[in-house]
């Protein structure tokens, strides 16, 4: 009889923790079909080209799975976590160095905003895709590893963020992060990250920086990015300017640079209930040190998509990309794409 009472006192306080608390299981599963011409270059005028037929994940977002839940813990005040892996469709691989490599954090909510610790997407990263067009990933025009502002450190580990809550469309977020790699002589590296944002009516602007200190360095690199969207609902126009200082490029091995300079511009244009285009054109400019010369970039993408359901798209696209360093040295990509997307 006592064991009875027990079990029933257990199942009872399970059901009351239930009704307070939540886990979701959720997730985006995209993969595309595509050509991806190269044709590069040399300094010494020996040019090679190169066609590649893929089936490839991530077309248009990275596919993903993960768990996310909070408890209510009363007075406002709620207990929330993220565990999130990146998977890799064509191949079935999950992601690298870590089964939650995407984000896995644990943190509080309430009426002073969110307070998060573990691996998460740096404020600068959050804001990053305002300003571009082709709905970003591979027909993004700024989407061929040149573009400065967009090489940068998306997710750091050992974070602390703090994110405001959103007062009249204004909002803002902080992080930093631990390198955890300090010895006797070398000091630890660390991410520190930033953005402000408002969002109101057809209008959204940002404005979000990030630093990021290698172990030991003497300096750090220094990014910064402004963003800014305005819905007409004919169409939506985007653009973004952004600038990095203190960085490297592996590009024709040019190694350290000053600074970079990269500008986006672009359009979302939706052609009906289902369908929907994008369009958008970049141009970047890289300085090297010591006189070293410059890197110039262009890139232009175009991209379509087709909805089917509230979870399910079509999506083809094109992007075009040439980058071009001293004398003749020049790498021209082609990708032509078309795939679907779904989300849990």
């Amino acid at each position: 009889m006592k064991k009875t009472l027990i079990a029933l006192a257990v199942l009872a306080s399970a059901g009351v923790a239930s009704a307070q608390s939540s886990v979701t299981l959720y997730g985006l599963a995209d993969a595309y079909l595509g050509t991806i011409n190269t044709k590069t270059t040399t300094a010494a005028g020996v040019s090679t080209s190169l066609r590649q037929n893929v089936i490839n994940s991530g077309g248009f977002g990275s596919s993903r799975f993960g768990l996310t839940g909070g408890e209510d813990l009363g007075g406002g005040l709620k207990a929330i976590f993220t565990l999130e892996s990146g998977v890799n469709i064509d191949t079935g691989a999950g992601g690298t160095n870590s089964v939650f490599n995407r984000q896995s954090l644990v943190g509080l909510s309430g009426g002073f905003g969110v307070l998060r610790l573990g691996k998460m997407w740096s404020p600068y990263d959050e804001v990053n895709g305002i300003g571009a067009g082709a709905f970003n990933e591979i027909f993004s025009p700024a989407n061929n590893n040149v573009f400065a502002s967009n090489i940068y450190n998306a997710n750091p580990s050992n974070s602390i963020n703090y994110t405001t809550p959103n007062i009249s469309g204004f909002s803002a977020a902080l992080s930093y992060s631990l390198g955890e790699n300090k010895t006797a002589t070398v000091n630890a590296g660390s991410v520190v990250s930033a953005n402000a944002q408002y969002a109101g009516g057809p209008v959204q602007v940002s404005l979000s920086v990030q630093q990021e200190k290698a172990t030991g360095a003497a300096t750090a690199v220094k990014f910064t990015k402004l963003n800014a969207a305005y819905d007409l609902s004919v169409a939506k126009l985007r653009a973004g300017v952004g600038q990095v200082k203190n960085g490297t490029t592996s590009l024709f091995g040019a190694g350290a640079y000053d600074k970079a300079q990269d500008l986006q511009l672009g359009v979302d244009v939706p052609l009906g209930s289902a369908l929907a285009v994008s369009a958008g054109v970049a141009r970047g400019k890289i300085t090297l040190a010591a006189g070293g010369g410059e890197i110039k970039s262009t890139g232009f993408g175009i991209a379509a998509k087709y909805t089917l359901s509230k979870r399910t798209f079509f999506y083809t696209g094109l992007q075009l990309a040439k980058n071009k360093g001293s004398g003749t040295q020049e790498i021209k990509t082609d990708v032509f794409a078309a795939g679907v997307q779904h989300q849990f």
